[in-house]
C-alpha cells in the first residue's frame, strides 16, 4: 500500500514539475480528485521525492560579503536574504545560512561556544546532523538571566549537543 502511494506521488510530481501539467489535468489523468493530487504533491515533497531549489541571481551576495569582510577585517562573511521583512522569517533565513556555514567549517575535536537568544534558537533548529568525535559544546554565557523574554539558553545548548552527538557543558 505504501509502495503504491509512493509510486502515485512520484507520478503526480513528474507530471506537475517535469511535464507542466496543472493539478486539474493530473487529477483527470490519474483519475483522482484535485485535492488528492494536491495532497500527493505535498506528500512527495515531505518524503523527499521532490526537492525545490530556487536560484535567485539577485541574491548573489558574494561581492557584498567581500566588501563587509574587507571593511571589518573578517575572514568569512555569510549573508542571509529573507523574502519578506518579518522578524521570524528573517531569523529563519539567518538560522538556515548560519547552520549551513557551521556545517561547512566544523571538525572533529572542535570546541563550539554557544550563546543564547531568539536568533541562535532559530539557528539551532536548522542544524544539519553531523556527528563529531571529541567535540565539546560549551555555553558562553550563563543560562540564568533577568531577561523579560525567553532566551532558550538550555534548549539551544541541548540541540547543539544532540546534533553533534556530544555532551553540553553548562555555565549556570
Amino acid at each position: 500500500m505504501q509502495h503504491d502511494k509512493n509510486k502515485l506521488a512520484i507520478s503526480a510530481a513528474k507530471l506537475y514539475y517535469q511535464s507542466g501539467f496543472s493539478q486539474a489535468e493530473i487529477a483527470k489523468e490519474l483519475q483522482l480528485s484535485r485535492p488528492s493530487v494536491s495532497r500527493l504533491l505535498q506528500y512527495a515533497k515531505d518524503m523527499g521525492f521532490v526537492r525545490i531549489e530556487i536560484f535567485d541571481p539577485i541574491e548573489d551576495q558574494g561581492q557584498l560579503a567581500q566588501k563587509v569582510a574587507a571593511v571589518y577585517g573578517l575572514r568569512d562573511v555569510c549573508i542571509a536574504n529573507a523574502p519578506i521583512e518579518d522578524e521570524e522569517e528573517v531569523k529563519k533565513y539567518i538560522g538556515q545560512r548560519g547552520a549551513a556555514y557551521i556545517n561547512e567549517i566544523i571538525q572533529d575535536g572542535d570546541i563550539i561556544g554557544v550563546g543564547w537568544g531568539t536568533t541562535l534558537h532559530s539557528l539551532s533548529h536548522q542544524l544539519i546532523p553531523h556527528p563529531l568525535k571529541g567535540a565539546q559544546i560549551v555555553q558562553l554565557e550563563g543560562g540564568i538571566t533577568l531577561s523579560t523574554s525567553e532566551t532558550f539558553a538550555n534548549e539551544i545548548l541541548e540541540k547543539f549537543a544532540k546534533n553533534y552527538e556530544t555532551i553540553a557543558q553548562y555555565l549556570p
